[in-house]
């Protein structure tokens, strides 16, 4: 009875200090999560902005006459943009893809270096 009347307060002040650092990381992990879904967001609407203005492009009628400005013989002007259309949307899909991963990663050490560097500080006032 002793020995735990000695070591009970010490104990139950270890796990109150590891429930309250679990629920600040629970907090900074939720707002970590949070910062994440308004980058996808964003982004996501950077790319679609960008389809739609790409769609327009490739939808428009010229106002010149194709026949008159190209060479006899190169009949594949359809496809060949039609291919650089398809390029330039598969480009903005991995680039978008390449965005994310950075974005994530970015934030996800800026999340682990602030709190390694408040571990860091509470267990040099402790």
């Amino acid at each position: 009875m002793d020995a735990t009347r000695e070591e009970l307060p010490d104990t139950m002040a270890a796990i109150r200090l590891s429930g309250m650092e679990i629920s600040d990381l629970t907090m900074e992990l939720s707002d970590l999560g949070q910062e994440i879904t308004q980058g996808v967001r964003s982004s996501t609407r950077a790319v679609r902005l960008a389809e739609e203005r790409l769609r327009r492009l490739t939808n428009m009628n010229p106002s010149v006459s194709l026949q008159a400005t190209i060479p006899p013989g190169t009949e594949t002007v359809g496809p060949a943009l039609a291919r650089a259309a398809r390029g330039a949307k598969d480009g903005i899909v991995k680039g978008r893809a390449v965005l994310q991963i950075l974005f994530t990663l970015t934030r996800y050490s800026r999340v682990l270096f602030g709190y390694f560097t408040s571990r860091a500080k509470h267990n040099s006032t402790v």
